[in-house]
């Protein structure tokens, strides 16, 4: 799953993170790339938000920041997983203009008997003149076959710079044009899970499980992938 959780307000404008857990249980994803994610934010409460919707799943988290405060305040990126967390690392996206800084955040997960998949999590800018840049980094720090890429990319598929990452990393669209934004009557599909290697997809949506609908301003997209 990826889903783009809005600090977890919803479209009510309440922050609620009980729904946010409830979309992602309501799928039961093994991995889950979460974007605008806050740590320890006054807007939100003071939450630590990855390490509670992780408490709440059950699952692992790893945290990468967008943006720091000196009061400690973080806001960023974040992926819980059931599976094991080999190894982990943060790459900083380049910037041309004076946007919000953007991030991915790259982990390598065991996945059955002695293999392992990189995920890649990323938010991408709203710029369209920074995403070319933004797309050629993540693409130069792929490191696997077998290999995901999901989150947030502010464009659709007809984008020249997604096509450019789809075309240059060799990688297939599991979501296609499954439609996330706006969450309640969604018509633009934003949110994305890319792949590589030897996986065939069994099922792919956007998902509006569980509250879906307002738990967010967007849809999760979701991906059920087998080995080939």
């Amino acid at each position: 799953m990826t889903y783009n959780i809005h600090r977890g307000r919803g479209v009510d404008w309440k922050v609620d993170l009980g729904r946010i857990a409830a979309v992602i249980a309501s799928y039961d994803p093994d991995v889950v790339a979460l974007q605008e994610v806050d740590i320890g934010r006054k807007r939100s409460g003071h939450i630590d938000q990855a390490s509670d919707l992780a408490a709440r799943l059950g699952m692992d988290m790893l945290f990468a920041p967008n943006v720091e405060w000196d009061n400690g305040e973080r806001y960023g990126i974040a992926t819980l997983t059931k599976l094991p967390i080999r190894e982990s690392r943060h790459l900083k996206l380049p910037l041309q203009y004076r946007s919000e800084p953007r991030s991915s955040l790259i982990a390598i997960l065991g996945w059955g008997e002695g293999h392992v998949v990189e995920v890649i999590n990323t938010h991408l800018s709203i710029l369209f003149k920074e995403r070319p840049g933004q797309v050629a980094a993540i693409a130069a720090a792929m490191a696997n076959e077998a290999l995901i890429v999901a989150g947030d990319f502010n464009m659709t598929p007809w984008s020249p710079a997604y096509r450019a990452l789809r075309r240059d990393s060799f990688l297939h669209s599991a979501t296609r044009f499954a439609r996330t934004w706006p969450a309640p009557a969604p018509f633009m599909p934003l949110d994305h899970i890319l792949y590589r290697g030897q996986v065939d997809v069994v099922a792919a949506e956007a998902w509006a499980g569980g509250p879906a609908r307002t738990a967010s301003d967007h849809l999760p997209v979701v991906v059920e992938l087998q080995a080939a």
